[in-house]
């Protein structure tokens, strides 16, 4: 009987607090039910399973790096994300995250990996920012596959312009010389899985992925959130 009083404590303070500061969807503004929240997260289930699974998961980018992708990079997920970067929405990493760890539990890599990196936002970014989008992600991929997150090894030293409109020869080009890894010992003779939100050309991920494997990598491969149309 002891141990129900918790439970039953805790169901009614989150009731109270329910109904001070109603849980609602983050897109639609829906009120959410605390099952509902449990699975979803800060979304409705409505808006939730509008949400596109990639086509095909696999995208093979120029340098031959394999990525993989939950999503494709339109309609909801594409309003999910851009309200997660950019408009400071942190909860949805949660289930945004959940759509990369189901991916990854299927195994599709074939092996395991040592360490998780998330892509790097440049120190002026993430001051704007407060965030990085990737390592929040990563953060959440790390309890389904059982890698540790590293966030310290991989560094991004040049402050590029937008991606956006660039050609694709362009974005390799912005990109070069962006990256540096300040911890080798972190890298050597690891497998990594490297972890962003949108993959586009493949350029920021080959970028990343060159100088890890120039570092003494094993392996890198990539988890990318949204494959860009």
């Amino acid at each position: 009987m002891t141990k129900e009083y918790p439970n039953a404590l805790k169901s009614i303070f989150n009731g109270l607090i329910n109904l001070i500061y109603p849980r609602s969807c983050e897109i639609c503004s829906q009120g959410l039910c605390e099952d509902e929240e449990k699975i979803y997260g800060p979304l409705c289930k409505s808006c939730f399973d509008k949400i596109k699974p990639a086509k095909s998961h696999a995208i093979h980018s120029a340098k031959n790096i394999t990525v993989w992708a939950a999503c494709e990079y339109e309609g909801m997920a594409k309003n999910c994300i851009h309200l997660f970067k950019y408009n400071n929405r942190q909860r949805l990493s949660k289930p945004l995250a959940g759509l990369m760890s189901d991916l990854a539990n299927k195994n599709p890599f074939g092996e395991k990996f040592d360490i998780i990196i998330p892509i790097p936002l440049h120190r002026s970014k993430m001051r704007e920012r407060g965030f990085n989008q990737a390592e929040l992600l990563a953060k959440n991929i790390a309890r389904s596959i059982s890698a540790p997150v590293c966030v310290n090894a991989l560094k991004k030293v040049k402050a590029t312009i937008s991606q956006t409109g660039l050609s694709k020869t362009k974005r390799f080009t912005n990109l070069r010389g962006t990256f540096k890894i300040t911890d080798n010992n972190a890298v050597c003779g690891r497998d990594i899985l490297l972890v962003d939100d949108v993959c586009t050309t493949g350029s920021t991920i080959n970028e990343a992925a060159k100088i890890l494997l120039k570092s003494g990598a094993k392996s890198v491969k990539a988890l990318v959130l949204a494959k860009g149309i």
